[in-house]
């Protein structure tokens, strides 16, 4: 009897040991050197039914969290809380994260707090180098393919002019596929790789969704420098026609010059905007934009050591633009692109690019719903062609002079015809006139490929 009762004060004294697990942050340590995205871990069985918790940094509230929002690793007993040291551009240095642990209040009453932990962490995102410089290079390795991620999504943002009302946004596509660059042969200071989608991709407009197959889908070869040059390329449909439409994908390489790069070298260079998920023949290319290049700083991404390369333009450009009938003069035009090439690794890991057109549209009755002009049929484009992507097969994807994006000032923004009145986009409409006013029309483009692995 005395064995039973002490086996069953062992179990309750168990039981209550795991449910006052202490509050307490398990990882970083205190003093640790953080980059990046920072694991702020701390026990799952800390955090009692209906807890919450509150983040400060350097002892400023940021957020309040519960635990259904925060990833768990079950095997370690851990509640994860991410702290993107990069996308808040938290300065490098020493910084102080504190977590407070709440309890859920009832009939009013206020939260009351249950627990404090806090460590100090060195963050540490930015390298340092060299006084000479590091020299950029893209490597070559046969036999080593390089599997990308890449997600694209096209913005329509209507506003009027000083009439006090929020922009309109509307999402008009998406686009995600993952693709592979393959590394074939080197020799002679030129390497023979391939670009090849990896079915399937994602096109999600108008509410509608497409998967694009593999048997849609074409690689693309090409001979590269160490530099990034391209000496020759071709696809297999390069000089045929075809019945059906073929996609592939190009990454436009960064150039890199020969020489060793230092933070602040400023130098001209061009980038290709063409469609992420091209089609049709080879020679549908995009336009060669000439644009301010600046090698910004060493800094870890994705676990590499990256040179950070930004890419920029801003300007107007020189024409007319019909989008979906309605025409952008001269549009305003801003690009942004940034490049983080992992130099030991020789290869680029990620790309990031936001491109924005901006026009006005004279509108001389202005009521008070929305309604015509109408919308815009499809999102703003890159390359060669009168469709534009998302028109149809036939005016917008298919390949040769007909199909792509459309360059800025070159081919259309969006598909043939439009939406008709009434339809999303642009202000106006029914109403009493109030006057004149001028309708701002931007459309953003914004395009991010990550590094997915290595094979």
């Amino acid at each position: 009897m005395m064995k039973r009762a002490a086996i069953g004060l062992l179990m309750l004294w168990s039981a209550a040991a795991v449910a006052q697990a202490p509050f307490t942050i398990v990882r970083p340590q205190d003093g640790a050197r953080v980059r990046e995205v920072v694991q702020v871990r701390f026990p799952i069985r800390s955090v009692p039914q209906g807890g919450f918790v509150g983040v400060s940094i350097n002892g400023k509230f940021v957020e309040a969290v519960a635990p259904a929002a925060l990833d768990t690793d079950r095997e370690r007993g851990h509640y994860i809380y991410r702290w993107d040291t990069k996308k808040l551009n938290v300065p490098d240095g020493e910084h102080t994260i504190e977590l407070t642990l709440y309890n859920s209040p009832e009939g009013g009453e206020q939260a009351r707090i249950l627990g404090r932990s806090s460590v100090r962490v060195q963050v540490e995102n930015e390298i340092k180098v060299p006084a000479e410089g590091i020299l950029l290079r893209y490597r070559w390795t046969p036999g080593k393919t390089y599997r990308y991620e890449l997600k694209a999504v096209f913005k329509e943002v209507n506003e009027v002019q000083y009439s006090g009302l929020a922009p309109e946004e509307t999402i008009l596509a998406n686009i995600s596929f993952k693709g592979d660059l393959s590394v074939l042969d080197f020799q002679s200071n030129l390497g023979l790789i391939s670009w090849t989608p990896v079915p399937p991709a994602i096109r999600i407009q108008g509410g509608q969704v497409e998967v694009i197959t593999s048997d849609r889908m074409a690689p693309v070869y090409q001979e590269v420098e160490t530099t990034g040059r391209v000496r020759y390329q071709v696809s297999l449909v390069a000089d045929s026609q075809q019945a059906g439409v073929y996609y592939y994908w190009v990454t436009d390489l960064p150039l890199l010059p020969p020489r060793r790069y230092k933070p602040g070298d400023r130098w001209g260079a061009t980038i290709d905007l063409s469609h992420p998920l091209r089609s049709g023949e080879i020679r549908e290319i995009g336009r060669q934009i000439p644009v301010a290049a600046r090698l910004e700083r060493f800094e870890w991404e994705q676990g590499y050591k990256c040179a950070k390369i930004v890419y920029e333009f801003s300007g107007n450009l020189p024409t007319t633009i019909d989008v979906g009938g309605v025409e952008l003069d001269k549009p305003k035009s801003s690009i942004r692109r940034e490049v983080y090439f992992a130099y030991d690794l020789g290869q680029v890991i990620r790309v990031k690019t936001t491109l924005q057109l901006e026009g006005r549209v004279r509108q001389e009755q202005f009521g008070g719903g929305f309604g015509s002009p109408g919308g815009f049929g499809a999102p703003p484009g890159f390359g060669r062609g009168q469709g534009g992507f998302g028109a149809d097969d036939e005016g917008g994807m298919r390949g040769g002079p007909r199909g792509g994006f459309g360059a800025p000032g070159v081919g259309g923004l969006g598909a043939p015809g439009g939406q008709p009145s009434g339809a999303r986009g642009g202000f106006g409409g029914g109403g009493a006139q109030t006057g004149a006013r001028n309708i701002i029309n931007r459309f953003v483009t914004e395009i991010d490929l990550r590094l997915h692995r290595i094979l």
